[in-house]
């Protein structure tokens, strides 16, 4: 968490014919989102209606928002001695600070949110004249920018798996001592370490058998 987004051109529900696409885009183009930084040509005519899809699709992928992994994260604070651990020099918070926003000061539920099975997400770019139609899709996991922290945890998770396959949740839990699960950020622990799985499996770098975790496509 979050994904990596491909977005893809899949049709023109517009007419092309008469009212040709000025940016050239053609079927089957795309480009991507990592968290940072785009790769590939966007148009000016897909800013309008691009970003809210995308944001969806980085933070929710085919969810929803109740599985939305920052909520299950807890605060932090910056420590630049934690970098060689997450990428970026942060560690958890157990208290909150003086002054914190109610809203992040809500208990982490006790029970995995439900999942909810959704059609990728949908775009269309402003000349609807022409109708660029675009597809976003999770395709990995969004390692650019403060996704870097989430990004180094999941990989750590996925070693582990790798080195063992088939493990249940606690099983992945005891892999890691005390320290490796609450004092580096994210902190883990069974909600949202199922929550990792089960973005893991989103973009087939594992699949889930039986509540057992194993390899699959890994970056």
């Amino acid at each position: 968490m979050p994904f990596k987004v491909k977005c893809t051109l899949v049709s023109f529900i517009g007419d092309p014919e008469r009212f040709p696409c000025h940016f050239d885009y053609r079927l089957g183009e795309s480009f991507t989102y990592n968290g940072e930084r785009f790769d590939g040509r966007v148009c000016n005519g897909l800013l309008k209606n691009m970003v809210g899809v995308i944001w969806d699709t980085v933070f929710y992928g085919y969810g929803d928002e109740n599985r939305f992994l920052y909520l299950y994260t807890g605060l932090s604070a910056r420590d630049p001695g934690m970098k060689q651990y997450d990428g970026i020099g942060f560690r958890p918070l157990k208290e909150a600070p003086r002054g914190a926003d109610p809203k992040h000061l809500a208990a982490i539920p006790a029970e995995l949110p439900k999942a909810l099975i959704r059609r990728p997400r949908r775009f269309i770019c402003e000349d609807t004249r022409t109708g660029a139609c675009f597809e976003c899709k999770p395709v990995g996991l969004a390692d650019g920018g403060d996704m870097l922290t989430h990004y180094n945890r999941e990989m750590s998770i996925l070693e582990k798996i790798k080195a063992r396959p088939g493990m249940t949740v606690d099983e992945i839990l005891n892999q890691f001592s005390p320290w490796e699960r609450e004092e580096i950020y994210p902190p883990i622990y069974p909600l949202n370490l199922s929550l990792m799985l089960g973005e893991m499996a989103t973009v087939d770098y594992i699949e889930m058998r039986d509540g057992k975790a194993y390899p699959k496509n890994t970056p």
